[in-house]
């Protein structure tokens, strides 16, 4: 039996890529600091709470995992939100950033950018679809879903964004219900 080969559409829509090189393992001294996205904001700029910075930064440790499938950042996105929620309740919250991850990656047609987690000054960077998806996420815990959804479409490339939007609106929901109880 032939084995069927990825169509180039379902091929693109699994393409994540790292905004700058690394010759090695993600440490500063491997970090070149190149970029091609000149809409780059820093962080401390985007105006980002210590939740919304959770949740970032387990995207991004995802975002890697699908970058370098060899890496092992899954496990660290699976134990970052513990840091803030306590291990039980931050794999929870790790869980359903990965559904946003995945319901993004399924709408979206090109590559998609974001910054190594473990350099120092890349980090501490958006990169144009980082702040798209930390936006949409915003907008939808500040009830604001005609903007979350503008972000939304926009970080989807005018594809369908309803999963993505359910997913943030569980993500949110959680976080929130997270907040309330002071979970530490």
């Amino acid at each position: 039996m032939r084995k069927r080969r990825p169509s180039e559409k379902s091929r693109r829509r699994m393409t994540i890529e790292t905004e700058h090189t690394l010759s090695g393992a993600g440490s500063d001294a491997s970090c070149n600091h190149r970029t091609t996205d000149h809409n780059m904001i820093r962080i401390h700029e985007a105006g980002l709470d210590g939740r919304d910075l959770i949740v970032m930064q387990t995207a991004r440790l995802f975002f890697e995992s699908f970058a370098n499938p060899d890496g092992c950042g899954w496990m660290t996105a699976l134990e970052c939100p513990g840091l803030r929620y306590g291990q039980a309740h931050g794999s929870w919250v790790a869980t359903q950033v990965l559904a946003c991850v995945q319901a993004m990656r399924k709408s979206r047609q090109s590559c998609f950018r974001f910054n190594s987690p473990h350099c120092t000054g890349c980090s501490q960077m958006l990169s144009e679809h980082e702040r798209l998806f930390m936006q949409s996420f915003k907008a939808l815990r500040q009830g604001r879903r005609t903007a979350a959804n503008s972000f939304a479409v926009l970080l989807c490339e005018m594809n369908p964004v309803e999963d993505f939007l359910d997913s943030l609106a569980k993500l949110v929901e959680l976080t929130d219900a997270l907040d309330l109880e002071e979970v530490v």
